[in-house]
Protein backbone atom coordinates (compact mmCIF):
# COMPACT_ATOMS: atom_id res chain seq x y z
CA UNK A 1 0.00 0.00 0.00
CA UNK A 2 2.86 2.15 -0.16
CA UNK A 3 1.82 5.68 -1.91
CA UNK A 4 -1.36 5.29 -0.68
CA UNK A 5 -3.77 8.25 1.08
CA UNK A 6 -5.38 6.73 3.85
CA UNK A 7 -8.25 9.29 5.39
CA UNK A 8 -8.94 9.05 9.08
CA UNK A 9 -12.40 9.98 11.01
CA UNK A 10 -12.32 10.41 14.52
CA UNK A 11 -13.68 12.21 17.22
CA UNK A 12 -15.16 11.95 20.37
CA UNK A 13 -17.68 9.21 21.34
CA UNK A 14 -20.10 9.43 24.32
CA UNK A 15 -20.50 5.48 24.39
CA UNK A 16 -16.89 4.93 26.01
CA UNK A 17 -17.52 4.51 28.96
CA UNK A 18 -21.02 2.55 28.59
CA UNK A 19 -18.38 0.00 27.17
CA UNK A 20 -16.05 0.37 29.62
CA UNK A 21 -13.73 2.32 28.07
CA UNK A 22 -11.93 6.02 28.37
CA UNK A 23 -10.89 8.52 25.63
CA UNK A 24 -7.67 7.60 26.15
CA UNK A 25 -8.61 4.00 24.16
CA UNK A 26 -9.71 5.99 21.27
CA UNK A 27 -6.74 8.25 21.43
CA UNK A 28 -4.04 4.79 21.38
CA UNK A 29 -6.23 3.62 18.76
CA UNK A 30 -5.50 6.74 16.60
CA UNK A 31 -2.12 6.79 17.25
CA UNK A 32 -1.69 2.96 16.31
CA UNK A 33 -3.68 3.33 13.09
CA UNK A 34 -1.25 6.50 12.39
CA UNK A 35 2.07 4.94 12.59
CA UNK A 36 0.60 1.53 11.20
CA UNK A 37 0.24 3.75 7.39
CA UNK A 38 3.33 4.96 8.06
CA UNK A 39 5.30 2.09 8.39
CA UNK A 40 3.52 0.46 5.27
CA UNK A 41 4.59 3.65 3.14
CA UNK A 42 1.09 5.27 3.53
CA UNK A 43 -0.03 9.07 3.52
CA UNK A 44 -2.61 9.72 6.69
CA UNK A 45 -5.02 12.57 5.39
CA UNK A 46 -6.68 14.55 8.13
CA UNK A 47 -9.19 16.90 8.30
CA UNK A 48 -9.62 19.23 11.23
CA UNK A 49 -8.39 21.83 13.57
CA UNK A 50 -5.12 23.06 14.19
CA UNK A 51 -3.58 22.71 17.73
CA UNK A 52 -6.65 20.29 18.82
CA UNK A 53 -6.39 17.08 20.92
CA UNK A 54 -7.07 14.20 17.87
CA UNK A 55 -5.20 16.70 14.81
CA UNK A 56 -2.32 16.73 17.74
CA UNK A 57 -2.22 13.19 18.31
CA UNK A 58 -1.98 12.15 14.82
CA UNK A 59 0.52 14.78 14.09
CA UNK A 60 2.73 13.82 16.86
CA UNK A 61 2.72 10.16 16.09
CA UNK A 62 3.89 11.26 12.37
CA UNK A 63 6.60 13.09 13.34
CA UNK A 64 7.90 10.56 15.50
CA UNK A 65 7.87 7.81 13.39
CA UNK A 66 9.53 10.51 10.74
CA UNK A 67 12.44 11.00 12.64
CA UNK A 68 12.60 7.02 13.92
CA UNK A 69 12.86 6.27 9.92
CA UNK A 70 15.16 8.86 9.17
CA UNK A 71 17.36 7.51 12.15
CA UNK A 72 17.37 3.89 11.28
CA UNK A 73 17.24 4.86 7.21
CA UNK A 74 13.45 3.49 6.93
CA UNK A 75 11.17 4.71 4.22
CA UNK A 76 8.82 7.36 6.01
CA UNK A 77 4.97 7.79 5.38
CA UNK A 78 3.32 11.16 5.29
CA UNK A 79 0.76 13.38 6.94
CA UNK A 80 -1.48 15.66 4.71
CA UNK A 81 -4.03 17.91 7.15
CA UNK A 82 -6.46 19.62 5.72
CA UNK A 83 -8.00 23.14 7.30
CA UNK A 84 -11.65 23.69 7.27
CA UNK A 85 -12.23 27.69 6.29
CA UNK A 86 -14.15 28.82 9.34
CA UNK A 87 -11.13 27.13 11.60
CA UNK A 88 -8.40 28.96 9.89
CA UNK A 89 -10.33 32.25 8.66
CA UNK A 90 -10.29 34.11 12.34
CA UNK A 91 -6.44 33.00 12.29
CA UNK A 92 -3.25 35.36 11.32
CA UNK A 93 -1.26 34.66 8.36
CA UNK A 94 1.53 34.94 9.94
CA UNK A 95 0.31 32.19 12.93
CA UNK A 96 -0.76 30.12 9.96
CA UNK A 97 2.38 30.48 8.29
CA UNK A 98 4.56 29.44 11.60
CA UNK A 99 2.32 26.59 12.00
CA UNK A 100 3.18 24.85 8.66
CA UNK A 101 7.21 25.91 9.28
CA UNK A 102 6.84 24.28 12.27
CA UNK A 103 6.23 20.65 10.62
CA UNK A 104 8.79 18.05 8.91
CA UNK A 105 8.88 18.29 4.69
CA UNK A 106 6.98 15.25 4.67
CA UNK A 107 4.08 16.97 6.72
CA UNK A 108 1.78 19.36 4.31
CA UNK A 109 -0.96 21.34 5.17
CA UNK A 110 -3.81 22.77 2.96
CA UNK A 111 -6.34 25.18 3.63
CA UNK A 112 -9.89 24.91 2.28
CA UNK A 113 -11.13 28.38 1.06
CA UNK A 114 -14.61 29.33 1.42
CA UNK A 115 -16.01 27.90 -2.11
CA UNK A 116 -14.36 24.34 -1.01
CA UNK A 117 -11.06 24.37 -3.17
CA UNK A 118 -7.83 23.28 -1.30
CA UNK A 119 -5.06 25.50 -1.20
CA UNK A 120 -1.49 25.73 -0.94
CA UNK A 121 -0.03 27.63 2.75
CA UNK A 122 1.87 30.07 -0.38
CA UNK A 123 -1.57 30.94 -1.28
CA UNK A 124 -3.60 32.35 1.94
CA UNK A 125 -2.15 35.66 1.31
CA UNK A 126 -2.88 35.91 -2.41
CA UNK A 127 -5.60 37.83 -3.85
CA UNK A 128 -7.33 34.92 -5.50
CA UNK A 129 -7.75 33.11 -2.06
CA UNK A 130 -11.74 33.20 -1.92
CA UNK A 131 -12.61 34.96 1.33
CA UNK A 132 -16.29 35.21 2.50
CA UNK A 133 -19.18 34.22 4.91
CA UNK A 134 -19.28 30.36 5.51
CA UNK A 135 -21.45 28.54 7.38
CA UNK A 136 -19.18 26.24 9.79
CA UNK A 137 -21.61 23.22 8.71
CA UNK A 138 -20.82 23.88 5.04
CA UNK A 139 -17.22 24.43 5.99
CA UNK A 140 -16.85 21.07 7.55
CA UNK A 141 -18.74 19.72 5.14
CA UNK A 142 -16.43 20.99 2.07
CA UNK A 143 -13.33 19.77 4.17
CA UNK A 144 -15.10 16.25 4.20
CA UNK A 145 -15.46 15.71 0.36
CA UNK A 146 -11.83 17.37 -0.42
CA UNK A 147 -10.38 14.35 2.04
CA UNK A 148 -12.85 11.79 0.85
CA UNK A 149 -11.63 12.85 -2.99
CA UNK A 150 -8.02 13.09 -2.47
CA UNK A 151 -7.75 9.21 -0.25
CA UNK A 152 -8.21 6.15 -1.12
CA UNK A 153 -9.73 4.81 1.87
CA UNK A 154 -11.13 5.36 5.03
CA UNK A 155 -10.98 4.36 8.53
CA UNK A 156 -13.83 5.53 10.57
CA UNK A 157 -14.29 5.61 14.70
CA UNK A 158 -16.07 7.21 17.39
CA UNK A 159 -18.02 10.37 16.85
CA UNK A 160 -20.98 12.62 18.06
CA UNK A 161 -24.39 11.88 17.49
CA UNK A 162 -25.44 14.15 19.74
CA UNK A 163 -24.59 18.16 19.33
CA UNK A 164 -22.70 18.15 16.27
CA UNK A 165 -21.61 20.33 14.11
CA UNK A 166 -23.60 20.76 10.35
CA UNK A 167 -26.75 18.63 9.17
CA UNK A 168 -25.29 15.16 9.66
CA UNK A 169 -22.59 13.63 11.99
CA UNK A 170 -19.26 14.22 11.07
CA UNK A 171 -17.89 11.04 11.35
CA UNK A 172 -21.25 9.77 9.26
CA UNK A 173 -20.70 12.43 6.54
CA UNK A 174 -17.53 11.91 5.63
CA UNK A 175 -18.14 7.48 5.94
CA UNK A 176 -21.35 7.87 3.25
CA UNK A 177 -18.87 10.44 1.05
CA UNK A 178 -16.19 7.58 1.20
CA UNK A 179 -18.29 4.96 0.36
CA UNK A 180 -20.45 7.35 -2.31
CA UNK A 181 -17.38 7.47 -4.26
CA UNK A 182 -16.47 3.32 -4.51
CA UNK A 183 -13.76 3.34 -2.04
CA UNK A 184 -13.06 0.84 0.61
CA UNK A 185 -14.30 2.11 4.04
CA UNK A 186 -13.48 0.36 6.99
CA UNK A 187 -16.02 0.77 10.37
CA UNK A 188 -13.50 0.23 13.57
CA UNK A 189 -17.17 -0.18 15.57
CA UNK A 190 -16.01 -0.87 19.05
CA UNK A 191 -15.73 2.77 20.29
CA UNK A 192 -19.45 3.35 19.38
CA UNK A 193 -20.82 7.24 18.28
CA UNK A 194 -21.02 7.90 14.59
CA UNK A 195 -18.49 4.93 13.38
CA UNK A 196 -20.75 2.20 15.17
CA UNK A 197 -24.19 3.83 13.72
CA UNK A 198 -22.82 3.84 10.20
CA UNK A 199 -21.88 -0.06 10.91
CA UNK A 200 -24.75 -0.94 12.28
CA UNK A 201 -26.77 0.75 9.42
CA UNK A 202 -24.30 -0.87 6.79
CA UNK A 203 -23.87 -4.15 8.36
CA UNK A 204 -26.37 -5.33 10.35
CA UNK A 205 -25.66 -8.60 11.07
CA UNK A 206 -22.10 -7.71 12.52
CA UNK A 207 -23.54 -5.61 15.12
CA UNK A 208 -25.97 -7.68 17.09
CA UNK A 209 -23.30 -7.33 19.97
CA UNK A 210 -24.51 -4.11 20.44
CA UNK A 211 -26.33 -3.14 23.25
CA UNK A 212 -29.96 -1.77 22.33
CA UNK A 213 -29.85 1.80 23.50
CA UNK A 214 -26.34 2.55 21.65
CA UNK A 215 -25.03 4.94 20.59
CA UNK A 216 -26.31 7.07 23.00
CA UNK A 217 -28.77 9.60 21.99
CA UNK A 218 -29.35 8.90 18.64
CA UNK A 219 -32.94 9.92 17.26
CA UNK A 220 -34.51 8.64 14.26
CA UNK A 221 -34.73 11.67 12.64
CA UNK A 222 -30.70 11.25 12.89
CA UNK A 223 -30.21 7.82 11.98
CA UNK A 224 -32.76 8.09 9.28
CA UNK A 225 -30.49 10.96 8.06
CA UNK A 226 -27.53 8.96 8.30
CA UNK A 227 -28.81 5.59 6.49
CA UNK A 228 -30.34 7.94 3.68
CA UNK A 229 -26.92 9.41 3.03
CA UNK A 230 -25.05 5.73 3.11
CA UNK A 231 -24.87 3.76 -0.46
CA UNK A 232 -27.23 1.19 -0.81
CA UNK A 233 -23.51 -1.05 -1.84
CA UNK A 234 -20.01 -0.40 0.12
CA UNK A 235 -16.44 -1.20 -2.16
CA UNK A 236 -14.61 -4.76 -1.30
CA UNK A 237 -12.40 -3.82 1.85
CA UNK A 238 -10.34 -6.84 1.83
CA UNK A 239 -11.28 -8.70 4.68
CA UNK A 240 -12.99 -11.64 5.14
CA UNK A 241 -15.97 -11.69 6.59
CA UNK A 242 -14.31 -12.75 10.23
CA UNK A 243 -11.89 -10.02 10.00
CA UNK A 244 -15.13 -7.44 9.40
CA UNK A 245 -16.75 -9.19 12.44
CA UNK A 246 -13.76 -8.74 14.89
CA UNK A 247 -13.46 -5.34 13.17
CA UNK A 248 -17.00 -4.08 14.09
CA UNK A 249 -16.69 -4.44 17.62
CA UNK A 250 -12.79 -4.68 18.67
CA UNK A 251 -11.39 -1.60 20.94
CA UNK A 252 -8.01 -2.86 21.00
CA UNK A 253 -6.01 -0.54 19.34
CA UNK A 254 -3.59 -2.81 17.90
CA UNK A 255 -6.48 -5.20 16.41
CA UNK A 256 -7.93 -1.73 14.72
CA UNK A 257 -4.49 -1.24 13.00
CA UNK A 258 -3.60 -4.80 11.60
CA UNK A 259 -7.45 -5.26 10.74
CA UNK A 260 -7.37 -1.97 8.67
CA UNK A 261 -3.67 -2.18 6.98
CA UNK A 262 -4.52 -6.15 6.32
CA UNK A 263 -7.12 -4.98 3.99
CA UNK A 264 -5.72 -1.99 2.47
CA UNK A 265 -2.73 -4.25 1.59
CA UNK A 266 -4.70 -7.24 0.45
CA UNK A 267 -6.19 -4.69 -2.02
CA UNK A 268 -2.99 -3.26 -3.10
CA UNK A 269 -1.50 -6.87 -3.88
Amino acid sequence: MKGKRIALSVSESDDLARLGLYNVHLELAVAELTRAILIAGGTVVYGGRINWGFTNIVLDEAERYRSDAERYGAAAGAFEHYVPYTEHAGIADTDLLEYVGGLSVKARVRFIDATGVAREVADISAASFARGEVDSGQALTAMRKVTSDVSDARVVLGGKVVGFAGAFPGIAEEAALTATLGKPLFIAGGFGGAATLVGRIAHPDLYEWLPAELPAGVTTEVEASVSDLLPSEFADDGLTSDDRALLAQTNRPADVATLSILGLSKLSS
